[in-house]
């Protein structure tokens, strides 16, 4: 596996992923849910992030192509106000399921903490969906805490919780 910063050309498979990941969630999401549409605009939007210094995105590759990836930004479209002083969003974090277990989440993850205290941010933040039982248990054992908000019904149509933690410099 090798992680590099995503690019403008990276944003077609970026969305692949993410779209993947979604998809994933009908598993456990409720009845006559329906994952978000990819569209175009949404990958102008997340172009346009790609040239943004304030937005970080690192992506995991294989001999197969992308498998994962994780940004780090300012807002989120969950919570469009700015982090809390002193802290950045955990924007998205997305593995592809044939590399679930195999390490590329943690090593994402350890990388955007990095990335966080390199930029001097000394707290994290993300939502997640409440039903996402296997990234919530991935979250808690690296370090995330719930912290007892929540979002009823997000973009994303689900229920969403927050989770913060502590970056070390």
């Amino acid at each position: 596996m090798e992680t590099r910063r995503g690019t403008h050309d990276d944003a077609p498979a970026i969305l692949a992923t993410v779209a993947a990941g979604f998809e994933s969630y009908r598993e456990w999401a409720p009845a006559g849910w329906s994952p978000p549409e990819m569209t175009p605009a949404v990958l102008e939007r997340l172009r346009k992030r790609l040239s943004d210094d304030e937005f970080w995105l690192l992506v995991a590759l294989d001999g197969g192509g992308m498998i994962g990836h994780v940004a780090l930004a300012p807002t989120t479209r969950e919570e469009p106000a700015p982090a809390p002083a002193g802290a950045i969003y955990l924007s998205q974090m997305f593995v592809r399921r044939r590399s679930h277990g195999s390490g590329v989440a943690a090593t994402l993850m350890a990388a955007a903490i990095a990335e966080a205290a390199r930029r001097g941010f000394t707290g994290m933040r993300l939502w997640t969906p409440r039903g996402a039982a296997r990234a919530r248990r991935f979250y808690e054992r690296e370090g995330w805490s719930a912290t007892g908000a929540v979002h009823a019904r997000s973009p994303s149509g689900l229920p969403t919780v927050e989770y913060a933690r502590a970056v070390e410099r």
